[in-house]
């Protein structure tokens, strides 16, 4: 990858600017200090922003300024520089939005990504804080929801978040056929149609920040205007046009499935080895055959290593270990991090030291209360499929506590069954009770927590994060909720800002 320094040949920023003030230049500048080139779309600014900007690139040789007569819309403003980038033989472009919501330290970050995958598109997935307008971090649910019925669950984790970075000629060729696009739907669509396109997607986290008025931050969504917009969008694509797709889309999903299962052991026999390697420590034939489904059924094991791999320089304390299975199974994906686990069954903590003490390095399990004092381990905290177990005063406690031994750029990974009216509530709750009636459970307490309990408790402690359904081959109501603590640079640089 090129040096910051160094002109890229094939990858550039672009930036589209609507009367977006002294915003656009901090952003720009941001931008020139990780990449080169940089380019910005002026798309029909009439506050004076244009003019600071061309004469910026006076003096920036790596800086190229656009300036359409009139406001056409982000889409429009976008094709018109992905037009000029093709001329100019650039094979993708990072887009970005000009108002100070995304990292421009995060660029080099999408463009190495993005040239060991050419033929993918790369997308932010948006870290929230509290300067988020809750309306709209919920609002977007829903669009993410229909994304994936019309992409077959292709894998867009957002389907609004502009910090992106597409392949300049797939992206034209989509623009060119359809004349939709334009404006505020840019982004999903876009997406849905790369997508049907065979341009899959890459998910990058990505901390997005809500400025103020006060802080120059400035906002052209229209709550009326541009939901209306994203409605008919939806609707043109999935009434309209899904229907016709959706055999192709599903022969096209088998095919890559089976290559990536082809081209990823993981995801084949060695996952298949994994869980029968933790499986043969378990000294009974029926906690092996517990073992074995469990690993092979739920996904939160595969889902939290996926999400600690990136972490691994921190130690681990999971809290309500139960038989010790996420530990082992991190043992046997080859995660060596320091491992304290920490359980109230005295039994199942002294057969998973056994096991630990016999077949892993660096592991141990302790007996204690999940509602006392945790050890001091700052690091990583896993919280998996206990909160239920607990009242509502409890669980509070167990979420201010382990939120506590989460280290500055450490994550907090939940796994729990939420309260709503789903089938899926209804279902955790009935199993719940029977694996208490069968003495698998040691708890009479059964009381899910709802989403809005949690992300209230764990923002007040400085966490921020975000939930995702974890169901997998089950028909429980899992969600996995994660939750990262800033490093102190970052906390400060949000305290200053808000």
């Amino acid at each position: 990858m090129p040096s910051p320094i160094e002109p890229s040949n094939t990858h550039l920023v672009l930036i589209p600017s609507y009367n977006t003030g002294a915003k656009v230049l901090e952003t720009v500048k941001e931008a020139l200090a990780v990449w080169n080139p940089v380019w910005v779309v002026v798309d029909g600014s009439d506050d004076g922003s244009g003019e600071k900007l061309e004469a910026l690139a006076k003096t920036e040789d790596r800086l190229r300024v656009f300036r359409l007569a009139r406001n056409q819309g982000k889409g429009a403003a976008l094709l018109h520089g992905f037009d000029e980038a093709e001329a100019h033989g650039f094979t993708h472009i990072l887009c970005m939005d000009a108002d100070g919501q995304h990292p421009a330290e995060m660029i080099p970050d999408y463009m190495s990504l993005s040239m060991a995958m050419p033929g993918r598109m790369i997308l932010g997935k948006p870290i929230f804080d509290d300067t988020a307008p809750r309306i709209r971090v919920n609002g977007r649910k829903l669009s993410n929801f229909w994304v994936n019925v019309e992409t077959l669950w292709d894998g867009i984790a957002d389907s609004l978040f502009g910090m992106r970075v597409y392949p300049v000629t797939d992206l034209i060729k989509v623009m060119k056929n359809i004349r939709w696009a334009r404006r505020y739907d840019f982004d999903a669509e876009i997406a849905v149609r790369l997508s049907w396109r065979g341009v899959r997607p890459v998910n990058i986290p990505t901390p997005v920040k809500y400025l103020t008025a006060d802080e120059g931050g400035v906002s052209h969504f229209k709550y009326g205007r541009d939901n209306v917009l994203i409605t008919w969008m939806h609707i043109r694509l999935f009434i309209f046009q899904w229907w016709f797709r959706a055999p192709g889309l599903a022969i096209r999903r088998r095919k890559v499935n089976k290559l990536e299962q082809l081209e990823n052991p993981d995801s084949t026999e060695s996952l298949k080895a994994v869980r029968k390697r933790v499986a043969k420590h378990y000294p009974s034939k029926t906690q092996r055959h517990y073992v074995s489904g469990k690993l092979r059924s739920d996904p939160v094991y595969e889902a939290v290593f996926k999400l600690l791999e990136q972490h691994c320089q921190l130690p681990l304390l999971d809290v309500g270990c139960g038989i010790g299975l996420l530990e082992f199974y991190l043992r046997e994906r080859e995660m060596d991090t320091p491992i304290l686990a920490i359980d109230h069954d005295t039994k199942k903590i002294k057969t998973s030291n056994l096991i630990a003490d016999s077949h892993y390095q660096n592991l141990r399990f302790i007996a204690g209360y999940i509602d006392s004092e945790l050890p001091a381990q700052p690091g990583n905290v896993t919280l998996l499929d206990i909160l239920q177990y607990n009242n509502e005063r409890d669980q509070e406690d167990i979420l201010r506590k382990a939120s506590e031994a989460v280290a500055p750029g450490g994550l907090l990974i939940i796994r729990s069954g939420l309260n709503d009216s789903s089938k899926r509530s209804k279902i955790s709750k009935i199993a719940d009770r029977f694996g208490t009636f069968i003495s698998w459970i040691k708890s009479t307490v059964h009381e899910f927590p709802t989403e809005s309990f949690v992300s209230d408790i764990l923002q007040s402690e400085g966490l921020q994060g975000e939930s995702q359904p974890l169901w997998g081959n089950t028909p429980f109501n899992n969600y996995l909720l994660t939750y990262r603590r800033p490093h102190t640079n970052e906390s400060a640089a949000g305290k200053t800002q808000r």
